[in-house]
């Protein structure tokens, strides 16, 4: 039994950390990430979602191999990404009330993933354009057309957002729907006798 001022065993992550993490390790790194855009660049536009939820949180080890631009402005996003996501993932559950729900949680985790990466999207976009070289951002970066780098970034962000937010959304939402193993501190009725 729990006496009531003991504290309840607490788990080093959250179930949506772990999946956010998991994510970016796994799919993030440069050799299945390749693979994988590779294998979905050619297809058409029914799976430019899954295009874009599997290319958004990559991460490069190789400044050569993938270029000045694209090695600093990928690898930013990503940093960024996981920093605002995993600060918000593990607070979550305290800001959304137990009468909200799992619909609350659920809606709260989208939105809360969809800010985190358009924040990243938006914050690498201007590091990128300010700070680095327009030469080696040339396939990306038209010069004189930045505005339109910005907005298709805005856009994928977002996208990626509210796309990985469900599925986030749907972990943390199950997560409470569990019930938890505690011991409850039970009282004996008092006897008549």
């Amino acid at each position: 039994m729990t006496e009531q001022g003991e504290p309840h065993s607490r788990r080093a992550f959250s179930p949506g950390v772990a999946v956010l993490a998991g994510f970016v390790v796994l799919v993030g790194n440069p050799w299945v990430n390749e693979e994988l855009t590779l294998a979905l660049s050619g297809s058409e536009s029914a799976f430019r979602f899954a295009n874009v939820v599997l290319s958004y949180p990559s991460w490069h080890v190789d400044v050569d191999r993938a270029g000045s631009f694209l090695f600093w402005f990928a690898n930013l996003r990503t940093v960024v990404f996981v920093l605002l996501a995993v600060a918000g993932l593990s607070r979550v559950s305290r800001w959304v009330s137990d009468a909200a729900g799992g619909a609350g949680l659920f809606v709260a985790t989208v939105g809360l993933t969809t800010l985190s990466a358009v924040a990243a999207g938006l914050a690498s976009s201007v590091v990128g354009v300010a700070l680095l070289d327009t030469r080696a951002a040339l396939p990306y970066i038209i010069p004189g057309q930045s505005e339109e780098f910005f907005l298709s970034q805005l856009s994928s962000s977002a996208m990626f957002g509210v796309l990985f937010g469900s599925v986030l959304g749907a972990v943390v939402a199950l997560q409470r729907r569990k019930p938890v193993n505690r011991e409850r501190r039970t009282n004996a009725p008092k006897s008549l006798w």
